[in-house]
């Protein structure tokens, strides 16, 4: 049994709540057609101004562009939630989702440097040498340096790398292909690709209007953070949605082992298991813990202990050492409320997720995913941990067309505010983070909890009128 929670129609509805029925002999027609191409032309020309901001490091050009481009999207949403599906306006939602890729790729990702440290992996993989053990700027890598990729990369005098081994296999597998940033940034769409077809067989699956693609495909976060700027994100991405698929078609084997793939990525999609595991099938759990510790052997073996590479010191560089890298201990801080210490903050953290899991572990029944809840573990790990990075908001859009709450939306869109710096008067980053974080995760989680409690009282009312 699959759920989202939400209202969204389960399999075999003949309609979505909150769509007009068709005319008779129609499936929308032509207008609504006419509508969404005219957005996605409107998309592209947005997409075209986020490229040259860009391409010009104008941070606040991009920030804009971006906005308007979110705000064209919720538009080009609600006009698809209005009409039932055919194929005419998906093939333009497609056919958009690609054009606008396309324009992404043009300008170099100069609002991160991340693509270049993949690059730099992938080189030294292929150079029979361990990325866990040696920093860039090794003597013995002096032969791998240029002045293309050695310049760009961060910390290189200093950090070994961050990635788990998942990542890592993609580099060398990037390298092979084409030692160059283009190749790279080429796989991380290609892969947001098969993100977008995995979500097509999920909607199928489910017997979901296959136009609600539409809801990640125009997204500006997949768009940009996985193409455009070449993230890894849009690897653990597309396992998550090849795990929902293997979910959704009862294969808990084949789930458990995309979502290990996705983990080893980066971790966070752990956190999503609760709301997909069936209870007591221990196929999930098995499969995830065999084909990690698979995963892991080879780099084991050469690194060692020391497979974890940098990322202490790089939460520590983060600020989560000292507390300010946790937002909301930020600005707690800035409202001179309480001055907590990390530790306890961790703690308090820990307690919530754990409590989140135990809900969507136990209130659902042992063969229901609940989308609403994977989504709400989702937001809730990337509220708490507070990443400065708006890439890391992106994967929850793949959950979004299963569980599309406003708040998500919300709380994806305005995720781009993270790159702008600073400012020296006026508006302050505390309240640029109050509406990034703290209003939409608050509309997820009220909405979430309201939901909660209107089923428990139906499930009660129901037992009573049958006693």
């Amino acid at each position: 049994m699959i759920s989202n929670g939400i209202g969204l129609p389960h399999p075999g509805d003949e309609t979505t709540p909150g769509r007009k029925p068709p005319e008779s002999g129609s499936e929308g027609g032509g207008f609504g057609s006419a509508q969404i191409a005219g957005l996605g032309l409107a998309l592209v020309l947005a997409t075209a101004e986020a490229a040259r901001a860009v391409d010009a490091t104008d941070l606040t050009g991009f920030v804009i562009a971006s906005l308007a481009h979110g705000a064209l999207y919720t538009l080009a949403v609600l006009v698809v939630f209005r009409l039932r599906g055919n194929r005419a306006r998906l093939a333009v939602i497609l056919a958009v989702a690609v054009v606008v890729r396309g324009i992404a790729l043009t300008p170099a990702p100069n609002l991160s440097t991340d693509a270049y440290r993949y690059v730099w992996d992938g080189r030294v993989q292929a150079d029979g040498k361990s990325t866990y053990l040696y920093v860039p700027a090794a003597p013995n890598l002096a032969h791998l340096r240029d002045e293309a990729i050695y310049p760009n990369i961060n910390q290189k005098e200093r950090a070994v790398t961050i990635y788990p081994p998942v990542a890592e296999l993609l580099f060398r597998a990037a390298h092979w292909l084409g030692d160059s940033l283009t190749t790279t940034r080429v796989v991380m769409m290609a892969l947001d690709l098969v993100t977008i077809l995995a979500l097509l067989a999920t909607l199928s699956a489910l017997r979901l209007p296959l136009d609600r693609i539409i809801i990640y495909a125009w997204h500006p976060l997949p768009i940009w953070e996985f193409g455009g700027h070449g993230h890894v994100d849009a690897a653990l991405t597309a396992a998550i949605a090849l795990g929902l698929l293997a979910a959704v078609r009862g294969r808990q084997s084949l789930a458990g082992m995309a979502f290990a793939a996705a983990a080893l990525v980066k971790y966070f999609p752990v956190v999503l298991l609760p709301a997909l595991w069936r209870r007591w099938d221990w196929r999930l759990p098995a499969a995830f813990i065999a084909t990690a510790a698979l995963l892991y052997v080879p780099y084991v073996r050469d690194a060692g202990r020391n497979v974890i590479g940098f990322l202490g010191q790089h939460l520590d560089n983060e600020g989560y050492g000292a507390g300010w890298g946790f937002h909301p201990i930020w600005l707690l801080r800035d409202f001179a409320f309480a001055d907590p210490s990390p530790t306890f903050y961790v703690a308090c953290s820990l307690l919530a997720l754990g409590g989140l899991a135990l809900v969507a572990l136990f209130r659902r029944g042992a063969e229901e995913i609940r989308f609403d809840m994977m989504l709400l573990l989702g937001a809730a790990f990337v509220f708490l941990t507070s990443p400065h990075y708006p890439w890391y908001f992106a994967f929850l859009v793949a959950l979004m067309p299963f569980a599309p709450h406003p708040a998500a939306f919300a709380f994806t869109l305005l995720a781009p505010l993270l790159y702008l710096p600073r400012p020296p008067g006026g508006i302050t980053w505390t309240e640029i983070y109050l509406a990034v974080y703290w209003l939409p995760f608050a509309m997820l989680s009220l909405g979430a909890l309201a939901r909660h409690v209107r089923k428990s009282r139906e499930a009660r009312t129901d037992v009573a009128a049958e006693r």
